[in-house]
C-alpha cells in the first residue's frame, strides 16, 4: 500500500512539473509570437519607408538629367514597380517611353539607389563603384550635358568611383582618367592605354 502511495505522489510531482513546463512554454510560444508580428510590422514600415525615400530621390535625380516638362512624377510601388506620370495626371507604362526616356529612367533609379545607400551608410564604409556603362545610348546632346551634372552631384554624394563605359567624346572629356580601348583590325587584338583627357577635367 505505500509502495502505492509514494507512486502516486511521484506521478503527482511529475504532473505539477509538466504542467509548470507546459505553461512556461505556452508563455514563450506567446512571447515568440508577439515578436513575429513586431518584426513583420517593423518589416514593413521599414520597406514603406525605403520606397518612400527612393521614390524622392529617383524623381529628384529625374528632374536634374530629364529636361522636358512632360511629365509630373514618377511613383514607385511596395513591389519597386516604376509608374510614370504625365502633367495631365494620367499613368504612363515604362514600356510606353521612347528608348532614350527609358534610359533616363534606369539611370535614375539607379542613381537613387546610390543616393539611398549613401545616406544609409553615413560615412562608415566607402560607396561601391558606380559603373555606368554606355549611359548615353538614346540621348540627344542636351541630356548627355545634363549627365555629366549627374555624375558630379553622385561624386558630391560621396562616390569616389565611377566609371563610365562611353564612345561619346563630352562625357570622354570630362573624366578624370581616360582608359582607350582599341581594336587593331588587323591582328583582332585590343590594347589599352590610360591617357589624360584633352578637355578640362570636372572641378
Amino acid at each position: 500500500m505505500k509502495a502505492e502511495l509514494d507512486e502516486l505522489d511521484e506521478l503527482r510531482r511529475k504532473r505539477e512539473s509538466l504542467e509548470e513546463r507546459r505553461e512556461r512554454l505556452a508563455g514563450l510560444y506567446d512571447e515568440t509570437e508577439r515578436l513575429q508580428e513586431m518584426y513583420g510590422d517593423l518589416r514593413a514600415e521599414l520597406r514603406q519607408r525605403n520606397v518612400e525615400t527612393l521614390e524622392r530621390m529617383v524623381n529628384e535625380t529625374f528632374d536634374l538629367v530629364y529636361q522636358n516638362d512632360s511629365y509630373a512624377r514618377i511613383e514607385l510601388d511596395g513591389e519597386y514597380e516604376l509608374t510614370v506620370y504625365q502633367k495631365d495626371g494620367e499613368a504612363l507604362d515604362p514600356e510606353q517611353l521612347s528608348g532614350g526616356e527609358r534610359a533616363l529612367f534606369n539611370l535614375s533609379l539607379r542613381c537613387a539607389v546610390y543616393r539611398l545607400l549613401s545616406e544609409g551608410i553615413e560615412g562608415t564604409a566607402p560607396m561601391p563603384p558606380l559603373i555606368l556603362d554606355e549611359p548615353t545610348v538614346f540621348l540627344d546632346s542636351g541630356h548627355v550635358s545634363r549627365l555629366v551634372d549627374l555624375v558630379e552631384s553622385m561624386r558630391d554624394l560621396g562616390v569616389e568611383q565611377i566609371v563610365v563605359v562611353s564612345h561619346d567624346d563630352e562625357l570622354v572629356g570630362a573624366a578624370d582618367d581616360v582608359v582607350r580601348v582599341e581594336k587593331d583590325a588587323t591582328s583582332n587584338r585590343s590594347s589599352v592605354v590610360r591617357e589624360r583627357p584633352q578637355v578640362a577635367a570636372l572641378e
